[in-house]
């Protein structure tokens, strides 16, 4: 099929628009001349799990200063759907769009009312982290680097492991000063998934709020907080960690020390307050601005974000204000995308690192040669004052505690015997093939699960001249599925996938021919009594459980999503289908889903791993500075910032990429300190 001129312009168009603004997760492939999508790319970005920017239809409204407290809500009712947020501090409500409007049209409208200050999408912060490894002080090479070679190291880039001796924050030398985190300035809030606060080498140093705690408000919350926290995302006074992200981040700042358990923090003996605002899809920045509220209003003096999106929220950087007239510190990451936030060319975003608050100090990661980690965001602006990122710190192979973690990737033999076709379909089912193709010159090979029973689907989408798969029956369902044995005890359980749905078009209310994807917590076919799963279509910004072609021209729906099979959580059995159906015309449709792999979190009390991150780096830090804040309580966050600055050690991998060019050192930052005792602190 020939393309109009007419329809190409608005193709490129629609492309410019969905790249810029990054709303593909589910990206359809495009094909046009000669051209090919990058099936390496797509496998890379399948295990980045790039997610949403922000949920859709979904949005934050900030009320000018102006408007009473107690019309808040009366006055988001007249705009929008009420989802129940309120702040008070931040005079901004939660709310949902018009079905009938996009997220354009909708803040287009609400921002004509003359009581709103701003609105802006529930944006989506995420983790910023890595993969899995092994235990004990000889491992924590960020604070004592002596070039040791650390067993199965989950980074290798650079040749870094082993790494050089001294490339560290030489936390030992700032011990020689004080290892004591105590006072009111050790407590640090780790805002993120939430804290297994009862592990074995943290349970000691968790923050106590059974004697009462306010939330966001400063309204008393019910029952206090006696699990050290508030959840955010459950909205109530367990966060506990689901996935073990906010567990390896708090105990890099605060894992209890010289108790002859597993490792050490860098403040060995701080209070860490465990704040829940990102579940199992990310965080929204409500949830995050609330968080910060939280903490800041229970004491914290030190926050940790090693979190990140790729939007700039009002209700964040207002939150990160009034942690700063409370005087307190935010350490966020940097980021894990490899990115240069210099604002130019092609870079990308991250926030809050890219926010503009005093009190905030953005952190990039570094190896154990003190390189920059091939992740890391930086920045490359010309006047240094400029740069959004401040500092590096140690952030690959970083040892801490974690939960129990299983990844079990499909091979032929499990493709082939493990998969069952519906019992009542007959020719041309789901098959196992391995197919090789050419993109962009490079040979490569995809092995998976196919419909047709053949590699058609494979050469429609990547081989010129693109010929039509093999045609499909009418009305066509073929289903084949699978169930997991998986572990009952596992709080996140996901299915990591490349899934292609092609068929025979669409139009704006039905998918003409379309693929399906089921779970559930039997052992048998999960399209008897199972759950649908929504993916999301990047052109449509919209869910979908049918997934297909959004017209007829000549692109597929394609997700790289890692869903998180809900019905599956906290069962011993988990079944995963896919099913094609077409409608009563013969088509040239399809599907294939390939890189399957089944993967579980379990909370554990006594585990410890290896993870790489902007995330890993900026606990390091944050660590740091409540060693720097408990041994002179008279400190302000500002008066932080400049030991950090006066202490940091200029490093060639951070010169002209961030503000100071300098790697954080414990040792230079505590040694020219005097302690202040006698003061009391009282938060205002």
């Amino acid at each position: 099929m020939k393309l109009n001129q007419k329809f190409i312009l608005k193709a490129f168009t629609v492309i410019t628009i969905l790249v810029s603004s990054h709303l593909l997760v589910s990206e359809p492939i495009w094909k046009f001349g000669e051209s090919k999508l990058d099936i390496e790319a797509l496998r890379a970005k399948s295990k980045s799990s790039k997610k949403l920017p922000y949920l859709p239809g979904e949005v934050v409204i900030t009320f000018k200063k102006n408007v009473p407290d107690s019309e808040l809500l009366r006055q988001t009712s007249k705009l929008a759907t009420i989802t129940g947020g309120l702040n008070l501090k931040g005079h901004f409500t939660t709310a949902k769009l018009l079905e009938s409007e996009t997220m354009e049209e909708g803040m287009r409208r609400i921002k004509q009312d003359p009581n709103v200050e701003t609105v802006e999408p529930r944006y989506l912060y995420y983790k910023q982290a890595s993969a899995p490894n092994d235990p004990q002080f000889s491992r924590l090479w960020g604070l004592s680097n002596t070039g040791q070679t650390l067993a199965s190291p989950s980074y290798t880039a650079n040749s870094s492991n082993p790494g050089t001796s001294g490339k560290d924050m030489n936390v030992l030398g700032g011990w020689d000063v004080t290892t004591s985190c105590t006072g009111a300035n050790a407590i640090v809030a780790v805002l993120d998934t939430g804290v297994t606060y009862n592990h074995e080498d943290l349970v000691g140093n968790m923050w106590d709020g059974s004697a009462g705690c306010v939330n966001q408000n400063g309204t008393a919350i019910g029952g206090g907080c006696p699990n050290h926290g508030y959840d955010f995302v459950n909205n109530d006074n367990n966060p506990r960690d689901e996935e073990g992200h906010g567990t390896h981040v708090a105990m890099t700042i605060g894992a209890v020390g010289n108790n002859g358990v597993g490792i050490t923090g860098v403040c060995q003996s701080a209070k860490i307050m465990a704040v829940r605002v990102l579940g199992l899809g990310g965080g929204t920045n409500d949830s995050v601005a609330n968080g910060i509220y939280f903490a800041v209003r229970n004491g914290a003096k030190i926050i940790n974000m090693s979190l990140g999106g790729s939007s700039f929220s009002t209700a964040i950087f207002n939150a990160i204000e009034f942690a700063r007239t409370n005087d307190v510190l935010v350490v966020v990451a940097a980021g894990n995308d490899g990115a240069n936030l210099n604002g130019t060319g092609t870079s990308q975003n991250s926030y809050p690192c890219e926010n503009t608050n005093a009190n905030l100090i953005c952190i990039a990661a570094l190896d154990q040669k003190h390189a920059l980690a091939n992740f890391s965001n930086y920045d490359s602006n010309a006047t240094s004052t400029s740069r959004t990122v401040d500092f590096g710190a140690p952030g690959t192979n970083i040892y801490s505690g974690y939960g129990d973690e299983s990844t079990v990737a499909e091979t032929q033999t499990s493709y082939e015997n493990d998969w069952i076709s519906g019992l009542s379909e007959s020719g041309n089912p789901w098959s196992y093939h391995s197919c090789s193709f050419s993109a962009n010159g490079t040979p490569l090979t995809l092995s998976g699960l196919f419909l047709p029973n053949d590699c058609s689907v494979i050469g429609w989408n990547y081989t010129f001249p693109y010929n039509n798969p093999t045609a499909m029956p009418a009305y066509s369902s073929r289903s084949v599925y699978k169930n997991f044995s998986i572990n009952s005890n596992a709080t996140n359980v996901k299915l990591n996938q490349i899934l292609i749905s092609d068929g025979e078009g669409y139009d704006s209310a039905n998918c003409y021919d379309y693929t399906e994807m089921y779970h559930s917590a039997t052992s048998g076919n999960p399209f008897s009594s199972g759950t649908a799963i929504s993916l999301v279509d990047g052109l449509r910004s919209t869910y979908m459980t049918k997934f297909c072609r959004k017209n007829s021209a000549e692109y597929s729906f394609i997700s790289t999503e890692s869903p998180i099979l809900t019905a599956c959580i906290g069962q011993s059995n988990c079944s995963v289908g896919y099913r094609f159906t077409s409608d009563g015309s013969v088509n040239n449709g399809g599907a294939l889903v390939t890189e399957i792999s089944m993967y579980t979190w379990a909370p554990s009390t006594t585990a410890y791993t290896n993870l790489n991150g902007t995330s890993m780096a900026t606990p390091n830090v944050a660590g740091v500075a409540a060693l720097i804040r408990s041994y002179n309580p008279s400190f302000t966050y500002q008066d932080v910032i400049t030991k950090l600055i006066a202490g940091g050690v200029a490093e060639t991998a951070l010169s002209g990429t961030t503000q100071y060019g300098t790697a954080i050192n414990a040792n230079n930052s505590l040694k020219h300190l005097k302690q202040v005792t006698g003061v009391t602190l009282q938060l205002q």
